[in-house]
Parts: C-alpha cells; structure tokens; sequence
C-alpha cells in the first residue's frame, strides 16, 4: 500500500475499532511512538466539552503493523524515520489529521507526569461553524 492508502486504511481501522466506540465521542486521536526500536499506541477519546480519556483500540496489534508500513512508505532519504505519528479523527465531520514527528523525539513520550498535557495537545480541532 502506499502512504495515502496506508493513513486511509488506518483512520478506518481506528473509527471503526469497538475499543474506541465504547464510548461516546466527537474526536479521537492515536499517537504511535517509536524509541528504542519499539512501538507503542496511546488512544484518547474526546468530547467536546469533556476532558480527555484513556481508549487504545482493540486492534491495536494490526494498526501497529499498519503504522509500521506507513513508517517505511515515509523515509525520507538521508533522514531518520519519524519517532511519532499523531492520528487526529472529528466524528462530526469524519474528516482526519496525520502529523509526524521529526524533529522533537520526546516531545509525544507519555508518561505520569505529562499524561493530561499530552493528550490536551493531541486533541482533534472542533470545526468552526
């Protein structure tokens, strides 16, 4: 699949996962970092008038495999590969983001202390009216 096909593929895979819909929700976002030759998947769920919480999808183990395609169909040459993909999804509008990261490695590491911070920063725009 080519990057265009990779991101539309992972964007239905995440809106269409049972873990994300548990819940109601207006976005949605998933972060997929890379350190230490290691993936890992963080998931909110959002509402608009609401605080960001904790949703890692279901399918976490095939999206991975699909963030890792996109990944390779990414490289830019004489440059490392992205350390973080952020996947941003409005429910209202089914319209989604993809930033990558490549510059600022630890700037999408989650942990206690940045947790709340992360995931505010994460957070799918509301469209205007």
């Amino acid at each position: 699949m080519d990057k265009n096909a990779l991101i539309m593929d992972i964007g239905r895979l995440i809106a269409s996962d049972p873990g994300v819909d548990a819940a109601p929700w207006d976005g949605y976002a998933l972060i997929a970092s890379y350190a230490d030759g290691s993936r890992r998947l963080s998931g909110f769920r959002y509402r608009d008038d609401a605080a960001p919480e904790p949703a890692t999808p279901d399918g976490a183990a095939l999206l991975g495999e699909r963030f890792d395609a996109l990944r390779a169909a990414t490289r830019v040459a004489d440059k490392a590969p992205w350390s973080a993909c952020v996947m941003k999804i409005r429910r209202d509008t089914g319209r989604f983001a993809v930033d990558f990261e490549y510059d600022a490695p630890d700037r999408w590491d989650i942990g206690p202390d940045n947790v709340l911070e992360i995931a505010e920063r994460a957070r799918p725009a509301a469209e205007s009216p």
